[in-house]
């Protein structure tokens, strides 16, 4: 009976010392060579968090999370336009094709805000009947080709969510395999979606019938904004540590 007792102790403490695991995840396998790195550029934004791009992809767009605006970037990471918008805990941007107007995702609030690209502020919305917290709140935003909005909410719970035109959550898909989400871009040439992880330094692709179908291991760290081009082949992610810009040719 004390051998049975000791071996039932054992591995009642081996299974609660490793449930207590859950926010330290192990990333998926690499998909070997599907991006590689063809420049990264220092950019006076500081702390960018989120990143879209602009008309006819010849632009990008990104937030900061230090100064709360929201900066017009070359494909190189030059600053050609600061609006005068201030947010609220900007995470995430995304460019919405039918008006050139933006709409952001403000963590703290829990909110979406539509702007133009002169800085007006043409409404605000709250996303509501999704889970989390305010300081693990919104931390992306995009568009698919039908103009649905879709969310990540960092961690604690890690979301993904699809959202009604009330901007209530419509479907939640929750992604585990990554240790927190921080940037999202939708892919219309693939009907899917491109996400960052800062903190497992992941770019993968993601759908919600299938989970993580590809991804990359990043040698930065604060992995905090992608755009893809998938016409050309070209990702652009941005840093909120470095302040670079990376870009990488796409090979699927």
């Amino acid at each position: 009976m004390k051998k049975i007792s000791f071996l039932y102790l054992f591995i009642l403490s081996f299974v609660f010392t490793n449930c207590k695991l859950e926010d330290s995840v192990s990333a998926p396998e690499p998909s070997p060579g599907i991006i590689s790195k063809t420049g990264e550029y220092r950019t006076d934004v500081s702390e960018p968090s989120g990143l879209t791009l602009g008309a006819n992809n010849s632009t990008l767009w990104t937030v900061s999370d230090n100064t709360n605006h929201v900066y017009q970037l070359s494909l190189n990471g030059t600053i050609l336009k600061e609006l005068f918008f201030e947010g609220n805990d900007l995470e995430g941007i995304a460019f919405d094709k039918r008006d050139g107007t933006l709409w952001l995702a403000e963590e703290q609030l829990r909110q979406v805000v539509h702007i133009d690209t002169n800085g007006n502020e043409l409404g605000r919305f709250d996303v509501t009947d999704l889970e989390g917290s305010g300081n693990s709140g919104l931390e992306g935003v995009c568009l698919d080709s039908t103009f649905t909005t879709f969310v990540l909410n960092e961690k604690s719970p890690r979301l993904w969510a699809k959202l009604n035109s009330d901007y209530s959550a419509q479907t939640v898909k929750e992604i585990t395999d990554v240790d927190d989400l921080s940037g999202i871009f939708f892919d219309e040439k693939r009907n899917s979606f491109w996400i960052v992880s800062d903190q497992s330094k992941l770019f993968f692709e993601w759908t919600p019938e299938k989970g993580i179908t590809k991804s990359a291991e990043l040698d930065f760290s604060k992995a905090e904004g992608v755009a893809v081009d998938a016409e050309q082949g070209i990702v652009y992610i941005v840093s909120d540590a470095t302040w670079k810009l990376y870009v990488y040719s796409l090979k699927l």
